[in-house]
């Protein structure tokens, strides 16, 4: 990872990775989520059918050495889209964006992230639960929102030493590579050691 938002770059892979995946429909907006369900005016009616990524949270950090930490982190995709009647808005698997069902763009958003990594280094994406978000009349439109979970993983490494206020050193972080193959900074180290200076 780069001293970009690993967050941040993680979304806007997932962003790209949804606009270039191949699908039998066009028309499908992709972006970051924004907001738009609480758009009172309820413009985003105009743009489905829609995903939208974002990140819903990392419960887990875990320290593997003294200076890297494991994160856990989870990620959504919301899709929209229109329900036409009882069950055109979700089972149509129609070549025409504006009538495509939601479950159809569901399953290929799961295919196009299961098992990527986005050019990045973080472990393979799992797919997660779907959750219904919206399935009632919106601004006289039936509509249908879903999310669907992917998460993932990757490794975070803080280089700055810890100082007291007045930016006197005060403790020396130390990681030890004792076998062979070993050898590089962004290896794991075999060992970690904390000095505090007196």
């Amino acid at each position: 990872m780069t001293s970009a938002s690993p967050i941040a770059l993680i979304e806007n892979a997932i962003v790209e990775c949804l606009r270039a995946a191949p699908r039998a429909y066009t028309g499908l907006t992709v972006t970051s989520y924004a907001g738009q369900l609480d758009d009172e005016l309820y413009s985003w009616i105009r743009t489905m059918p829609a995903a939208w990524v974002t990140f819903s949270g990392a419960p887990e950090y875990k320290r593997i050495s003294l200076r890297s930490m494991k994160v856990r982190a989870t990620f959504e995709v919301l899709c929209a889209q229109r329900a036409l009647d009882e069950n055109a808005g979700r089972l149509n698997d129609s070549t025409n964006g504006a009538d495509v069902g939601i479950y159809k763009i569901l399953e290929d958003n799961k295919l196009a992230l299961v098992n990527q990594q986005l050019g990045l280094k973080i472990h393979p994406i799992t797919p997660g639960p779907i959750r219904a978000v919206v399935k009632n009349m919106v601004n006289r439109e039936a509509v249908v929102v879903y999310g669907q979970e992917f998460s993932t993983e990757w490794t975070e490494s803080f280089e700055q030493e810890a100082a007291v206020p007045g930016g006197e050193l005060q403790t020396i972080g130390m990681d030890f590579y004792l076998k062979p193959q070993h050898t590089a900074p962004g290896d794991p180290a075999d060992k970690s050691d904390l000095i505090t200076l007196t």
